[in-house]
């Protein structure tokens, strides 16, 4: 996702998350959205484009009633319509997606499966010659069946990677594509380059489409959220609220009391469960987790 772009989905959750606010929540939430707008003066202009659309789209009275309301009717698809200006097109009519905090399991046509983790979204392509998954956004787990006839590739916009075994991982990042093998080989395109890369069982590379950016050695387990946890050991806070809010919808932010917090996490959180992990995130590291709104969530040290 452009920074623009992740602007226009922030501003988005943020007029979601002003227009529900009650009385005695509404200013201390006024007063941290007017923050965000200070940091980049391109965050008020997206900001009001949003507000007038949703006035304009809203009647009066409509909102009147409706402002002590959880975010249902007419605000719900005017959140849908904003949150989907921003996210790929192919996203919405791909073949299977996924919502924010869900991670489904696939089985394919020839008995190979794919795990798709949060807010992700595939097209499938099978003929009697190929087998070609492409992801669209987000990140996958495939498990390869064998048909030695049949190349098993996952295409993104930067590259094909073909199975020479049976099981990868692939994610799709704002400007390149990790490819992680935990069992065997995969054998890997820029899809501007004839460069080949060949990557094994634990190893994993970033690309883009002209070539390779990176190559390192990795652990050769499946990733933690394919199995529906989040691991962490001694992760700083930041990082962990950062992979949290992955999985859920809506704005998680840290309050800037714990911005450069030294606090470290070492557990095991629910992928699926994004108000548990903050629960026993909360617990754990003696932290006050506040839902303005179901989707403005914010942390703060505990109050003495």
């Amino acid at each position: 996702m452009s920074e623009l772009n992740r602007i226009r989905q922030q501003a988005a959750e943020w007029v979601v998350a002003l227009q529900t606010a009650g009385a005695d929540e509404r200013p201390h939430l006024q007063a941290e959205c007017d923050t965000w707008q200070a940091k980049d003066p391109r965050r008020r202009q997206v900001l009001e484009q949003i507000q007038r659309l949703w006035q304009a789209t809203e009647p009066a009275q409509a909102r009147r009633r409706q402002r002590r309301r959880q975010f249902t009717g007419l605000g719900a698809v005017l959140l849908a319509a904003l949150l989907g200006a921003q996210l790929p097109w192919a996203y919405w009519t791909a073949d299977h997606r996924t919502a924010a905090g869900e991670i489904r399991t696939l089985t394919l046509p020839d008995g190979s499966q794919v795990v798709l983790n949060s807010g992700s979204a595939i097209d499938l392509d099978y003929s009697d010659a190929t087998r070609t998954v492409e992801l669209v956004r987000g990140e996958l787990l495939a498990t390869v069946a064998k048909a030695p006839d049949r190349p098993f590739q996952v295409v993104t916009r930067d590259l094909t990677a073909t199975a020479l075994g049976t099981e990868y991982s692939v994610r799709l990042e704002d400007d390149f594509t990790r490819v992680t093998v935990q069992e065997s080989k995969v054998s890997v395109t820029p899809r501007h380059s004839d460069e080949q890369l060949e990557l094994s069982a634990g190893q994993q590379a970033d690309l883009n489409r002209d070539g390779v950016l990176a190559r390192e050695a990795t652990a050769s387990q499946r990733p933690d959220w394919a199995d529906g946890r989040l691991a962490f050991s001694n992760a700083l806070l930041t990082d962990v609220i950062e992979r949290l809010a992955r999985h859920r919808p809506g704005l998680l932010t840290l309050d800037d009391a714990l911005a450069n917090s030294p606090r470290r996490f070492t557990g095991v959180l629910p992928a699926d469960d994004s108000d548990a992990a903050l629960t026993l995130l909360a617990d754990t590291l003696n932290l006050e987790v506040r839902y303005l709104t179901p989707w403005y969530v914010t942390v703060h040290p505990v109050s003495q």
